[in-house]
């Protein structure tokens, strides 16, 4: 079996993450660790408030990034750091699972932000640690399989 050339393997790198994107399909290992390096777009948050049907200061509360910070990245059109650029890239996979689960994107928003007695909170305000985020996975997956949670 061939390998792929390290140029074939940049070119994957190199295409932008959008949110959709991301929730449509989970990045490669190697496009999302370089996604998270360089930093998502600034303009990954408002996709991601636009798909979750959100406030934007909401999602940002969620995601513990400042506002101003926020404000500050897109007028100066830099990117995301790597810590709120994996936040984002985790809230994507966890729309991804809960879609999965619940068969539609609009039930898996309305789990999303809605309380849950599992997790004493709702799972979005759980996106911005990977401890938390195991523990909505925790829940997903309990439901996956025919437990209630």
């Amino acid at each position: 079996m061939a390998r792929p050339s390290k140029r074939s393997a940049a070119r994957r790198v190199a295409a932008p993450l959008t949110f959709r994107r991301l929730v449509a399909h989970a990045p490669d290992p190697d496009q999302a660790i370089a996604s998270i390096r360089l930093g998502l777009q600034a303009n990954a948050i408002d996709e991601a408030v636009d798909y979750l049907a959100v406030p934007r200061k909401d999602l940002l509360a969620a995601l513990r990034i400042p506002a101003s910070t926020f404000h500050r990245r897109v007028a100066a059109n830099e990117p995301l750091s790597p810590a709120e650029s994996e936040k984002v890239l985790r809230l994507g996979e966890l729309l991804r699972h809960a879609e999965a689960t619940f068969g539609a994107a609009s039930a898996a928003r309305d789990w999303l932000t809605t309380s849950n007695l599992a997790l004493g909170d709702t799972p979005l305000s759980l996106v911005d640690t990977e401890a938390g985020a195991a523990q909505v996975r925790r829940v997903l997956s309990t439901l996956d399989y025919g437990g209630v949670a």
